[in-house]
C-alpha cells in the first residue's frame, strides 16, 4: 500500500501541476488538496443537486453546509454526506457519499489526465470523492483518490433509485440526470469512465435499465457518445460482456487476479448483457439477469426491502469490507427457510453451536446483505467539440420495472430475523407487491403473511 501511495502522490502532483491539459468537463483539480474543500470539483452541475452533510445515524437530515465553490463544514468521525437529485422539484436519486474521513461532499469528482490508467482505460473518469488509505481527510497528508487508485479503493460512486421513479410495472421508470459542466469552446475529443453503481432502492423488483447521454438541450448528439469499453490505443476490449453491469464480484464471482476466493452465492458473474443503439447514445438492457444464480435464487433484480439477511464478522477495519458467513433462505429448495452457508460450502445449514455463536453478538451481526440489491455499472463517455455541445452535457438512467408477476414477496423476507447492526430501516417489506414469483414456489397464505412484514436495519458495510 505505501508503494501505491507513493506512486497516486507523483500522479496526482503532475496532474495538480499541469496547465497544458484541457479537459473537456470542468474540473478544479489543480488546487491540490484543500481542507474542507472538494477536490476535483465543478464538473458535476448542482443545480438539481442538494447536496447535505448527514449524522450516520439519522441521515435523513442536513446538519452541515456545502458551498457553491465546493467549500464545507467541519466534519468528524460519524458524518457522511448526500446529495438528493431532482427532477420537477421530485428527488428521484440519492447519491450516498462515503463517511468521513474515507470520503467528502459532494460525492462525485471529475478526474482529468490520470496517465497511470491501465489495460487501454480513459485518462479520465468520473467517480466518488474517497481518499486513499493511510491519507484518510483526518491525517497529516491527505491523499485524494483517482481513476487509477488501488483495487477496492471506493472509487465507485453509488446512487440509490428511489420509490418516486416508480411509474408502472412492466414499464420504464422516471430518468434521473446528472448534469456535467463543460470547458467553454473546448474542442478536443475526450473519453471519461463513468465508476459507479445504481442501487434498487425503488421498492419494487427491477428487470433492467437504460442510459443515456444527452447534450445542452437534452439531445442526442454525433459529438457525445458512449461505449462499452474499446480501449485507448488498444485492441481489444477494456471488460467483457459480464463485466459491464453485474452484481457484486464479492457475491458473485470467480477467484481471479483481484478476489482470492469465489463469490459467496456463486463461483460465476451474475449480469445484465448491455447493448448500444444505434448511434451508440444509449445502452440498454430488459429481461432475466444471466450468468451466475442470482435469478435462481432471488428472482430479477431486488428491491432494498427484500434484500436477505445475513450474519457478518466484523473485521475491525473502517476501510474494509466485513465478512460475510451465512445468510437466510432456502438455496435447496426445501421449502423451509434458515441459516446457511455459501455455494462454495454446499449451502450447508450451520451446526447449533455456530448458530448460537454467531448469533450472540460481539464481532457477530445480522444485517442487510446490501450488495446483493447493487448493479455496478462500467461504461464510457465520448465527448466531442464542445461547441457542437453546449456547455453541459447530460448522462440519463432509467430504471426499468419488472412485470407484476415478478413482485411477489420472497418467502425468506417473512421469516428472517431481525438485524442487530445499527443503521436506518429499509422500507415496509410488503408495501406495493404484486403476485406471486414462479421462483418462489410459495401459497398464497405465505403471501399473505408477507403484508406482515419486517423490521430490517440496513448494513453500512458491503461486498464491492
Amino acid at each position: 500500500m505505501k508503494k501505491n501511495l507513493i506512486k497516486l502522490s507523483l500522479a496526482i502532483a503532475a496532474i495538480s501541476t499541469s496547465s497544458c491539459f484541457a479537459g473537456q468537463i470542468i474540473s478544479d483539480m489543480g488546487q491540490g488538496f484543500t481542507p474542507n474543500k472538494q477536490y476535483a470539483f465543478g464538473g458535476w452541475n448542482l443545480d438539481n443537486v442538494d447536496v447535505k452533510i448527514v449524522d450516520l445515524n439519522d441521515p435523513h437530515y442536513n446538519i452541515g453546509t456545502f458551498n457553491d465553490d465546493g467549500t464545507y463544514s467541519a466534519m468528524g468521525l460519524g458524518l457522511s454526506c448526500e446529495s438528493d437529485i431532482s427532477a420537477n422539484g421530485t428527488v428521484l436519486g440519492r447519491l450516498v457519499g462515503k463517511e468521513w474521513p474515507i470520503g467528502e461532499p459532494a460525492g462525485m469528482k471529475i478526474i482529468n489526465g490520470d496517465k497511470d490508467v491501465k489495460n487501454g482505460k480513459p485518462q479520465n473518469c468520473i467517480m466518488t470523492t474517497t481518499y486513499l488509505a493511510g491519507g484518510y481527510l483526518n491525517s497529516a497528508a491527505p491523499q485524494p483518490n483517482i481513476c487509477s487508485g488501488p483495487f477496492q479503493s471506493h472509487k465507485r460512486f453509488k446512487i440509490d433509485m428511489l420509490q418516486t421513479t416508480y411509474t408502472a410495472e412492466g414499464a420504464f421508470g422516471k430518468p434521473f440526470d446528472m448534469v456535467f459542466n463543460l470547458v467553454e469552446g473546448d474542442s478536443s475529443s475526450q473519453r471519461y469512465q463513468i465508476i459507479q453503481k445504481i442501487n434498487n432502492h425503488t421498492g419494487k423488483r427491477l428487470d433492467g435499465y437504460k442510459v443515456e447521454v444527452l447534450d445542452d438541450a437534452k439531445m442526442a448528439n454525433m459529438a457525445l457518445t458512449l461505449s462499452l469499453g474499446y480501449g485507448e490505443n488498444s485492441g481489444s476490449n477494456i471488460w467483457g460482456t459480464d463485466e459491464m453491469a453485474n452484481m457484486s464480484h464479492g457475491l458473485w464471482g470467480p477467484i481471479d487476479s483481484h478476489f482470492g476466493a469465489e463469490g459467496f452465492f456463486d463461483n460465476k458473474r451474475s449480469y445484465y448483457p448491455v447493448g448500444l443503439s444505434n448511434g451508440n447514445t444509449v445502452i440498454s438492457y430488459i429481461g432475466p439477469i444471466q450468468g451466475g444464480n442470482y435469478q435462481q435464487l432471488f428472482g430479477n433484480w431486488l428491491p432494498s426491502k427484500w434484500h436477505p439477511m445475513g450474519i457478518f464478522i466484523d473485521n475491525v477495519n473502517p476501510s474494509g469490507e466485513d465478512e460475510l458467513l451465512a445468510f437466510w433462505g432456502d438455496p435447496l429448495k426445501t421449502g423451509v427457510n434458515g441459516w446457511h452457508k455459501g455455494f462454495s460450502d454446499g449451502w450447508v445449514s450451520l451446526t447449533e453451536e455456530e448458530e448460537a455463536l454467531w448469533t450472540a453478538g460481539g464481532q457477530y451481526y445480522i444485517a442487510g446483505v446490501e450488495d446483493s440489491v447493487n448493479l455496478g455499472l462500467n461504461f464510457i463517455v465520448n465527448v466531442g467539440d464542445n461547441t457542437a455541445i453546449g456547455s453541459t452535457l447530460t448522462v440519463r438512467i432509467t430504471p426499468h420495472f419488472a412485470p407484476s408477476a415478478e413482485q411477489g414477496t420472497p418467502s425468506y423476507v417473512n421469516d428472517a430475523p431481525d438485524p442487530t447492526h445499527e443503521g436506518s430501516e429499509r422500507p415496509d417489506s410488503s408495501d406495493g407487491k404484486g403476485g406471486v414469483p414462479a421462483y418462489d414456489n410459495i401459497s398464497l397464505l405465505v403471501m399473505i403473511f408477507g403484508f406482515l412484514g419486517i423490521g430490517a436495519l440496513i448494513a453500512r458495510r458491503k461486498l464491492i
